[in-house]
């Protein structure tokens, strides 16, 4: 009996190996679709709306430019007398009332238009720095979850397949056990393997739905959409570092990295306002031309007007101080992003060799070399060689086994993102 029931569970392990699919009924969504990296990050780019906000931002920016471009508008001022004690009229608008006009001008001196408009151009970079710093983020965000979504599903494919071979087991052994060929205990270990099994399911499980709903997010893509990556796996497995080194990537990051590009911008921009905070102290001119009908000395008197304030107690002094020092502070800031920069590419570079190294050393033929263990295993537990508690300790074994080598795939995957991250472009591709 017991190398009967064996032999129904052999089958049943090589029916759900050969059959099983990635468990998509686990969602909801009704639309699966697959889709390659760069079709996800054709999607980002076009339709990500934190990206397309900051994009309006940027106009924003440069309407700023356009603004400081353009000079002040004169002024033009009329004064009616109210009433004209000489005829007693109201408002006499006749040629025997009183009027004056005025047109006035302001005239900016030192430079103060230009260097208005060349603060709101480091502005307009600094904003563009902003949108290419949260592409970086965001595009992160996107080609992790890309991955790890893509080895969760395999690894659920997995453990569906295991479940339902445990599940077939339990429903043999029961029928066995009813008519007292089985013990209890057997069935009772084969319920918490599969009790366990689904628990590990479920939360797996969980975190998939949670990078679905990160990649629709991203990709601004329907709740419906069920996202089923598609790597190029034979360009994953020619990835390495072999040919890059921590200076060449410490290169590409200055001059990739638009917070780094940011924090220099900064420094223009600090540099820039305080030479229109010292330009401030000038005093401006305004000049003007008046008419005046009946009121001066002589009748329709025209003259020319000048006005500048006398920069007495109010030179600007503050504002020159505060941009001194926003200035220093700014220079500070770049330092340390430079620094910054230096060692989070340092660290992405050396954890990724070390995973690089990990890999390396797996054997390729592991899971199949395991497998042919498996099935000796089987025969061993067929011909009675094996207990049920030996014989699961080696399915779980099994199962480990297959995890880690999809979590070694997906830590390698990981960091070679990471340096992407670090060097602020995609330097590894798949």
């Amino acid at each position: 009996m017991r190398i009967f029931l064996l032999l129904t569970f052999l089958f049943y392990l090589r029916l759900s190996t050969g059959f099983a699919q990635p468990a998509l009924a686990l969602t909801s969504p009704t639309d699966t679709v697959k889709i390659t990296l760069a079709e996800a990050e054709n999607l980002f780019q076009e339709r990500n709306l934190p990206l397309l906000q900051q994009k309006t931002s940027i106009e924003s920016a440069r309407a700023a430019i356009i603004q400081a471009r353009l000079f002040e508008n004169p002024v033009l001022s009329l004064e009616q007398n109210i009433y004209n004690s000489k005829n007693g009229k109201y408002f006499d608008a006749s040629r025997t009332g009183q009027q004056i006009v005025a047109v006035e001008q302001l005239i900016t001196l030192a430079g103060k238009r230009k260097k208005r408009v060349r603060v709101e151009e480091y502005n307009a970079q600094l904003t563009e720095a902003e949108y290419f710093d949260l592409l970086r983020a965001l595009r992160f965000n996107l080609r992790s979850s890309f991955a790890e979504l893509h080895f969760q599903l395999q690894i659920n494919k997995s453990l569906t397949e295991r479940v339902a071979v445990v599940q077939k087991l339990v429903t043999a052994f029961e029928g066995q056990y009813k008519k007292g060929n089985v013990p209890l205990k057997e069935i009772t270990r084969l319920k918490a393997l599969l009790i366990s099994l689904d628990n590990q399911q479920l939360k797996l499980q969980a975190e998939i739905q949670e990078n679905q709903s990160e990649l629709r997010l991203l990709t601004h893509s329907p709740v419906t959409t069920f996202l089923v990556p598609q790597p190029d796996q034979a360009t994953i497995q020619t990835l390495n570092l072999t040919n890059l080194t921590y200076p060449e990537l410490v290169e590409t990051a200055k001059e990739n990295r638009y917070d780094l590009k940011g924090a220099n911008t900064n420094v223009n921009l600090h540099q820039a306002n305080l030479k229109l905070q010292k330009s401030l102290a000038v005093p401006d001119v305004t000049l003007g031309g008046l008419y005046d009908r009946d009121g001066s000395f002589i009748r329709n008197y025209t003259g020319v007007t000048l006005q500048m304030p006398l920069p007495l107690w109010n030179r600007n002094q503050g504002n020159i101080k505060i941009a001194r020092h926003e200035l220093e502070r700014s220079q500070l800031g770049l330092q340390y992003q430079e620094q910054v920069v230096e060692n989070e590419v340092m660290e992405a570079y050396q954890k990724a060799l070390k995973a690089q190294q990990l890999h390396a050393g797996f054997d390729p033929n592991f899971h199949s070399d395991f497998n042919k263990l498996f099935d000796g295993v089987a025969a061993s537990f067929a011909r009675r060689n094996l207990s049920l508690l030996e014989f699961l300790d080696y399915f779980e074994a099994y199962s480990d086994s297959l995890e880690q080598g999809l979590e070694l795939e997906n830590t390698r995957l990981r960091t070679l993102e990471e340096i992407n991250y670090a060097v602020g472009k995609p330097v590894f591709s798949y």
